[in-house]
């Protein structure tokens, strides 16, 4: 008989199928035995692969295949049972450690212990009773033996021997030798080598090999050679400096100044020859993230190569997508970027972050990160917090793994960039002089006296006057504030952008925010919106945010010279306090105060006076506690065990998803027709002050696992809490 893998595929077939993805990252990933110290790392992970499934030929299984019936074992328990034919090929520890990466390639090492421990001796019993339905169809598994010549010398580059020939007698469960030792030798804290980067590669790369082969996919993509897409007739400095250097870099240069074609230099010369190494764009923010995967698939022609992964790229990628089978693809397409397949991923810092917490995949993750180039955009954009994880992450992926980052800001204070330098021991540091840095100035500088409500007339004969407003809020509910006024006085091609409109209104949105008379919005437009506005008007905050916030007017201003202003008020609102350290406001405005033409080659020395004692105390006081909070955490991470509390990682982000209440049953129905992307429209994400407060005011409906928050929204103005106090803890 034919013994099936899946209804479609036999086992043999899906077999090779995963041997031909393990032929496609053997070539990528050529030093990986080097790295985890295993010279026949990818003999262990051959034969882990041509066993994996071997317990699917049990009759139960078969059935279940062919009649959808439902089977109540594991069949990884029974494939793993064939090690027994290597014991004379490898010590009995690597042996063993081949079962354990088969025996876990579905489930983790505390779900087998819960569920099939080998303890008592109705265990026992079930076991060899599921044993037993290997042996109408043993012969045949045996006959596969002679195959392992053939497939090594074609999938692996040399012959491997044919496994012994074993009897069915033989065939024991290895529970005890893989799953129970290792998990005391965890317990135990002895040294394992299994703990290490030789577990995360076996278990990774099968889950790998496996995935892919079960999706029709049987090898990963490999990178282009960036330098053939842009076709400069001159290289500006910074990127002709980054396209020649080797190792990690960082650079600091102004919005506009190309920062983007130079990491992809940078990534070409950092590349294998096969260009099979792994790129990886880490960006702060949804809006730019989108903007980047859209760029990257216009200048690449493809979108099979480009992955893009935050908390709502399934929905921007539907949205994106825009015809009748989008729902199908989006599954395919999101399904696949979370394998490793694609050779350009961008992403959120979290979805790095989380696999330190051992989020499910955790293994097959860092594995992919293993040899990559990770581009970090706007690296000052983080809190002191997040700022600790990324930059401890950053040295356990650059020391145990081979990663190579490249770090770029237009706004990165010194004591910032001598902590990444240092840490993560970068010797590249790319900028531009003083002259080069001018030929980018664009803004004249004035500080107004006072707040922006005693200039809402002074703005309003600008835009009158024909010039594109830019005005640029602390707080939602001042934007609020300000954008109604604006409203009332008949300023219709307006918008207005904050963090609290749902995703069906945001996406409007940011559709028309480049041919707009008046934007008015929070720090949600300061990084990465390609917008270019005339005139500025700014409630006061720290020097770096408020250089992001002018690099949204006149942003090509410097190819012709062009000279436009960027106003700052000397107040915010009262509730600032909840938002910025009033001492770097005021730092900053006294730093600005004699500056009329805003000279780029100013701006360093600008930002290194306002942040001249680096982190305050509060933030420093974070920033050592998340340090060392999270190298304790990271001592108990290894790989075949997922974190029994994901919620530690999801409880480091005090965000809730919520709907407003006045679209429970548009949500409720979307749901209920399986238009899961639909109803996803009606979401947005809180603070959890915000939620704690609305929570205990009675305000939050629990519906199906979903919260309705009983709230007034607008779609021209958004979610309208009134105070800004409950965002913050």
């Amino acid at each position: 008989m034919v013994i099936l893998a899946k209804p479609n595929e036999s086992l043999i077939e899906h077999t090779e199928n995963t041997l031909k993805v393990f032929k496609s990252i053997k070539e990528s990933y050529v030093n990986v035995p080097e790295i985890c110290g295993v010279p026949d790392f990818w003999e262990h992970l051959f034969y882990s692969l041509f066993f994996h499934d071997f317990g699917k030929a049990a009759v139960g299984f078969q059935e279940s295949l062919k009649f959808n019936k439902y089977w109540d074992y594991r069949h990884e328990i029974l494939s793993a049972t064939f090690i027994v034919s290597l014991k004379d090929f490898y010590s009995e520890f690597y042996v063993n450690a081949i079962g354990l990466g088969i025996i876990t390639h579905h489930k983790d090492v505390p779900f087998l212990r819960r569920k099939y421990r080998m303890k008592t001796s109705d265990d026992e019993r079930v076991f060899l009773e599921k044993l037993n339905q290997l042996k109408p169809n043993f012969d045949e598994l045996i006959s596969y033996f002679s195959l392992v010549p053939k497939w090594s010398k074609e999938y692996l580059g040399y012959e491997l021997k044919i496994p012994n020939k074993i009897s069915f007698d033989e065939l024991k469960s290895v529970y005890k030798g893989t799953v129970l030792k290792y998990f005391i030798d965890t317990e135990n804290e002895d040294y394992n080598e299994l703990h290490g980067t030789y577990g995360y590669f076996l278990k990774g790369f099968i889950n790998a090999c496996d995935y892919l082969a079960s999706g029709s996919k049987y090898g990963i993509l490999n990178a282009v050679k960036n330098a053939d897409l842009y076709h400069f007739n001159d290289l500006r400095k910074t990127q002709a400096i980054a396209a020649n250097t080797e190792g990690d870099a960082l650079l600091i240069a102004p919005t506009g100044s190309g920062k983007t074609e130079a990491s992809l230099l940078w990534a070409d010369f950092n590349q294998n020859k096969n260009f099979s190494k792994r790129i990886f764009f880490m960006l702060p923010y949804t809006a730019s993230i989108n903007a980047m995967y859209k760029r990257l698939i216009n200048d690449l022609g493809s979108d099979e190569l480009v992955g893009l992964s935050h908390g709502k790229s399934s929905y921007f990628i539907y949205k994106y997508l825009n015809d009748d089978k989008s729902k199908d693809k989006v599954r395919t397409i999101q399904s696949l970027t979370n394998k490793i397949y694609r050779p350009y991923k961008i992403i959120t810092p979290f979805q790095i972050i989380k696999l330190f917490f051992g989020v499910k995949g955790f293994e097959m993750g860092i594995t992919e990160l293993t040899n990559s180039l990770l581009i970090l955009d706007e690296i000052h954009a983080y809190d002191a917090r997040v700022t600790a994880l990324i930059l401890q992450i950053l040295k356990i992926l650059k020391n145990k793994f081979h990663l190579n980052i490249f770090i770029m800001s237009a706004t990165l204070p010194t004591f910032l960039k001598n902590i990444f330098c240092s840490e993560l021991d970068i010797k590249n540091v790319i900028s531009l002089d003083q002259d080069e840095l001018d030929s980018f100035t664009r803004h004249k500088l004035n500080i107004l006296s006072g707040n922006i409500l005693s200039y809402l007339n002074n703005i309003l004969v600008d835009i009158k006057e024909g010039k594109k407003v830019l005005i640029v809020c602390n707080t939602v509910d001042r934007s609020q504030e300000v954008y109604e006024w604006f409203k009332l006085n008949n300023i219709k091609n307006s918008a207005l952008l904050h963090s609290r409109f749902i995703l069906k209104d945001r996406e409007k949105i940011e559709e028309k925010l480049d041919n707009l008379d008046l934007l008015v919005g929070t720090q949600a437009i300061e990084v990465s919106l390609d917008i270019d506005y005339d005139v500025l008007y700014s409630e006061p905050a720290p020097l770096d945010a408020l250089i992001q916030r002018f690099g949204r007017v006149n942003r090509r201003g410097w190819e012709n010279n062009i000279i436009k202003p960027v106003n700052i008020f000397t107040e915010g609102s009262e509730k600032d306090k909840y938002i910025y350290n009033k001492d770097l406001v005021s730092k900053t405005l006294n730093s600005l105060n004699e500056v009329n033409i805003l000279k780029e080659s100013i701006i360093q020395e600008k930002i290194d006076e306002v942040y001249s004692e680096g982190y305050d105390f509060n933030d420093k006081k974070i920033f050592n506690k998340v340090t060392n909070a999270f190298n304790y955490y990271y001592q108990e991470l290894v790989p075949f065990i997922n974190s029994e509390d994901s919620n530690t990682f999801y409880k480091l982000f005090d965000s809730y998803e919520v709907i407003p209440i006045k679209f429970k049953e548009e949500y409720l129905d979307k749901l209920k027709n399986n238009e899961y992307f639909e109803a996803q429209s009606f979401c947005l994400s809180i603070r959890k002050g915000q939620f704690i407060k609305l929570m205990n005011e009675g305000n939050v409906e629990e519906e199906k696992n979903n919260y309705f928050i009983d709230v007034e929204y607008d779609e021209d103005l958004g979610l309208l809490l009134s105070n800004e106090e409950s965002t913050i803890l």
